[in-house]
């Protein structure tokens, strides 16, 4: 044996056990942190619920979920504890099961929530058990709202650059017939008026109804979308502003433009900016979870305004391969992992599946474009949180039980492999799912979070 290595071996053997203890925390501690880009309604909330669930059952219970998640043998597992992170409220996964005990889905996220989820493994080689008895994986996690996510790249934009592009938007694609309403106001609206708080309120109001309506028909690029939640911190008195028209965003004198450039540079400097830093904070790992069903039961449009989001999110996000330094000392991460995750896979047949993935895989086309020549790992999965559905007796069909409790099945149409395949005026119905009584075995046996995990851990 090498002299120095001799000689730190037998000042290792010397040491108190709280020292040894510490040495171990400190080199046996592994921490993956994760962001989970998802945007409003792709299912985070139930992702973190059945994740935290599955990892519970497969620790304290030996339950056999996560098959193929050699990253966490089942048989080293010495314990398992949550925690939340410092600034946060835990997560309220007590509740959401509690709510599907009920036969509800638990309700969106309108709130952050973060949490540490602590694995700790016993060592098995004998040196090494005695120096470090065990080794921990850390899993840090945040959710918040989807809503929050488009809203990031507003931080590098001016008003007017924004104004002018959310009126781009809202003059074609899908976003053109639900904006009809918001349009005919702003056109019948008088802007020689003084821009007074109350006007301003007006204005705002009316905009936030174009944006809830837009939700509700599937819009996925909707901004600020910190507008559609109600938060005592966003006062939209002082950070309230909509798209203005271009004979007023063309005079930089006109006091509605002096008055939402007021407004929307409080908006990015008293919560935007503090917002990324809280909630979305360095992270080496990022999930983009994607509803592509969603897109799917509304239109072709639906599905390449998804794509377009899906690339303006990517240039909020650093990515690249972190070296020891920025990652230990500077404390700077970069994303080297990507996955993109297409939820809710129960909801199709097997059958289509592949189809599904064809899709997500074309989806991701401008955000894998983002990454430019950086090293980043990435795969694209299918994932359900819970399997909801059951094969139907017909190779293109699912069962289900309904809202009514009724056990049905549901037949699709092949799925378009491309989106240039798929008609434009076509659509596929979204399955009106109810809780199934059996959910936590469901829960325990969904697929693809294994395979998920597996890529993430490695």
């Amino acid at each position: 044996m090498d002299e120095k290595v001799s000689e730190w071996v037998a000042a290792m053997r010397g040491a108190p056990d709280a020292s040894r203890q510490l040495l171990a925390g400190w080199l046996g501690k592994q921490t993956h942190r994760f962001t989970i880009t998802g945007l409003s309604r792709s299912g985070k909330s139930m992702l973190f619920t059945s994740l935290m669930t599955m990892l519970k059952y497969r620790t304290e219970a030996g339950y056999e979920c996560l098959p193929l998640l050699t990253r966490l043998p089942t048989s080293l597992v010495d314990s398992m504890y949550m925690e939340p992170l410092p600034g946060f409220e835990m997560f309220p996964v007590d509740e959401h099961l509690a709510a599907l005990e009920s036969g509800k889905w638990p309700q969106a996220t309108d709130t952050a929530y973060g949490f540490r989820l602590i694995v700790r493994l016993t060592e098995q080689g004998r040196f090494k058990r005695w120096l470090m008895p065990y080794s921990e994986v850390v899993f840090e996690f945040i959710d918040y709202p989807g809503e929050w996510v488009t809203d990031l790249p507003l931080l590098e934009k001016t008003y007017n650059q924004w104004s002018d592009s959310a009126w781009a938007q809202q003059s074609g694609g899908p976003q053109h017939r639900f904006s009809t309403r918001w349009r005919e106001f702003i056109q019948d609206f008088d802007f020689e008026q003084e821009p007074t708080e109350a006007r301003i309120a007006e204005v705002v109001s009316e905009y936030r109804a174009y944006l809830a309506e837009a939700k509700r028909e599937g819009i996925t690029m909707l901004q600020p979308g910190s507008f559609l939640l109600e938060n005592d911190s966003l006062s939209l008195t002082s950070m309230g502003f909509s798209p203005l028209p271009s004979t007023v965003t063309s005079d930089p004198s006109h006091p509605w433009l002096k008055a939402f450039t007021a407004n929307f540079s409080a908006f990015k400097k008293d919560w935007l900016a503090p917002l990324k830093d809280k909630v979305f904070r360095e992270a080496d790992k990022q999930i983009i979870l994607i509803d592509v069903f969603e897109g799917l039961n509304h239109s072709r449009e639906h599905l390449y305004q998804l794509k377009e989001t899906l690339s303006h999110l990517a240039e909020t996000f650093v990515y690249g391969e972190s070296n020891w330094l920025s990652r230990t000392l500077l404390r700077r991460e970069k994303i080297s992992k990507v996955a993109f995750v297409g939820s809710k896979a129960d909801s199709v047949p097997v059958s289509e599946r592949d189809a599904l993935l064809s899709l997500l895989t074309q989806l991701t086309e401008g955000a894998r474009a983002k990454f430019g020549d950086k090293e980043v790992d990435f795969e694209h999965f299918l994932v359900s949180a819970i399997e909801a559905t059951d094969e139907g007796e017909a190779r293109n069909a699912v069962r289900y039980r309904n809202q009514h409790g009724d056990y049905v099945e549901a037949s699709f149409e092949p799925f378009p492999k491309t989106l240039k395949d798929m008609e434009s005026d076509t659509h596929y119905p979204v399955l009106d799912i109810n809780v199934p009584k059996d959910f936590l075995p469901r829960i325990l046996n969904s697929r693809g979070m294994d395979r998920l995990l597996q890529f993430l851990l490695g």
